[in-house]
C-alpha cells in the first residue's frame, strides 16, 4: 500500500491536493521508521522536497525490512517452550510419591507392635498365685501318731543352700551333757512323734542315745535389727532322780548375731533355756564360744530339773534340720502335739514369744 501511493504522487505533482496528500504520507512514513535512508543532501530546494524525497528511498528498504522479520521471532518462542514444561513436571512427580509412601508405613508399624505385647503378660501373672492356696488347705485336726521314743528315725542334715541356712550351720553349738537323757528325734518325717519315757530310775536310764542318731531343731528371723538363730534339743524326760521329774524336755538356746549377709558375722549375746526362761550372756563369754560355736551345757542341780547354761566344756553336734526344711507332716506334728510339762519353742506357736523373753539387749 506504501508503494502505490508513492506512484500516484510522483504522476499527479503538478495537482496541489495531491501534493498536500503526498506530504502526509511522507510524514507518516517517516514516523514509522520505513524512509531510513533518506539523505537531506539530494533534496534540491524547498519546494523539490515532496518530490526528491519519494523517488529513489521508497523502493529500496519499505517492503523488505519491515513486515518481514517482526511476526517471525515473536510468534516462534513463546508458544513452543510454556506448553512443553509445565504440564510434564506436575503430572509427573505428584502422583507418584504420594501414594507410595503413605499406604507403606502405616499397616506395617501398627499390626506389628499390638499384638506381641499384649497377649504376653496377661496370662503370665494369673496362674502365678494360683498355687499357694491350693497347696496348704485345712487338712482337719491332726491325729497324734506316737511311736517308741528310740524308734523315731532323725533326719539327715541337708545341704545349706539360703544365706540362713549357712548361717546356722556355721553356729550350730556344741551341747555337753552332765547328767540326765541325751537329745533324741522328736518326729519322723511322717509325722511320727517319740512317746517319752517316764520318770524312773536313773536320770540317763534308758535314754543314753538313739540308735537312729542325736538330732538339733532350727529356726531363724530378723528381731529389732538383730538375726535371731534358735536351736532346740528333745529328751524323752526329765527327771533329776528316780520319782522326780516328767517325761519329755525341751531346751534351746538362742544365738544372737549382727547379720547372716556378711562375711564374718558377729556373735553378739547368748541366751540358753532355763525352767520356761533364759539367762543371757551379752556378749558372751569367750571362753564359752569355740570359733563360731557356742558351748552349752545340759545338767540338774537335785532337785531341780534340767536346763541348759553356757559352759567351757566342748560337747557333741547333731545333725540339724531347720523349720523350712522339716517335712509337711513333721511340721504339722510338732505345732499340734502335746508335750505334757514341755513344750515345742520353735513351732508356729512358740517361736515368737520365746524371743521376746529371750531378749538380751
Amino acid at each position: 500500500m506504501t508503494v502505490a501511493r508513492a506512484e500516484d504522487v510522483i504522476q499527479n505533482r503538478d495537482s496541489s491536493q495531491d501534493q498536500v496528500q503526498q506530504a502526509i504520507t511522507f510524514d507518516s512514513l517517516e514516523k514509522q521508521g520505513t524512509l531510513e535512508y533518506v539523505d537531506s543532501s539530494d533534496l534540491d530546494d524547498s519546494s523539490n522536497t515532496t518530490q526528491s524525497s519519494i523517488s529513489p528511498d521508497l523502493e529500496t528498504p519499505t517492503p523488505e525490512l519491515v513486515p518481514t522479520e517482526v511476526p517471525t521471532e515473536a510468534p516462534a518462542e513463546a508458544p513452543t517452550e510454556a506448553p512443553t514444561e509445565a504440564p510434564t513436571e506436575v503430572l509427573t512427580e505428584a502422583p507418584t510419591e504420594a501414594p507410595t509412601e503413605a499406604p507403606t508405613e502405616a499397616p506395617t508399624e501398627a499390626p506389628t507392635e499390638a499384638p506381641t505385647e499384649a497377649p504376653t503378660e496377661a496370662p503370665t501373672a494369673a496362674p502365678t498365685p494360683a498355687p499357694t492356696p491350693a497347696s496348704t488347705p485345712d487338712p482337719g485336726p491332726w491325729a497324734d501318731k506316737w511311736i517308741g521314743h528310740d524308734d523315731v528315725q532323725s533326719f539327715k542334715q541337708p545341704e545349706p543352700v539360703t544365706i540362713s541356712e549357712k548361717a546356722a550351720v556355721k553356729f550350730k553349738p556344741q551341747l555337753h551333757v552332765t547328767n540326765g537323757c541325751h537329745p533324741y528325734p522328736a518326729v519322723s518325717w511322717w509325722g511320727e512323734t517319740g512317746g517319752g519315757l517316764k520318770p524312773t530310775g536313773a536320770p540317763s536310764s534308758k535314754c543314753k542315745g538313739s540308735g537312729w542318731g542325736s538330732q538339733a531343731y532350727g529356726r531363724s528371723t530378723w528381731i529389732r535389727g538383730v538375726w535371731a538363730i534358735m536351736y532346740s534339743w528333745y529328751f524323752p524326760k526329765d527327771s533329776p532322780s528316780t520319782g522326780l521329774g516328767h517325761r519329755h524336755d525341751w531346751e534351746d538356746v538362742i544365738v544372737w548375731i549382727d547379720n547372716p549377709d556378711v562375711a564374718e558375722p558377729k556373735i553378739l549375746a547368748v541366751t540358753p533355756s532355763a525352767h520356761s526362761g533364759y539367762s543371757k550372756q551379752v556378749p558372751p563369754n569367750p571362753d564359752c564360744v569355740d570359733g563360731t560355736s557356742v558351748k552349752v551345757n545340759y545338767e540338774s542341780h537335785w532337785p531341780i530339773n534340767h536346763a541348759l547354761e553356757s559352759t567351757s566344756k566342748g560337747g557333741d553336734y547333731q545333725d540339724l534340720i531347720m523349720w523350712s526344711q522339716v517335712l509337711e507332716d513333721a511340721r504339722r506334728a510338732l505345732n499340734s502335739v502335746g508335750w505334757g510339762k514341755a513344750n515345742t519353742p520353735f513351732n508356729d506357736g512358740n517361736f515368737q514369744p520365746k524371743l521376746e523373753k529371750a531378749w538380751p539387749f
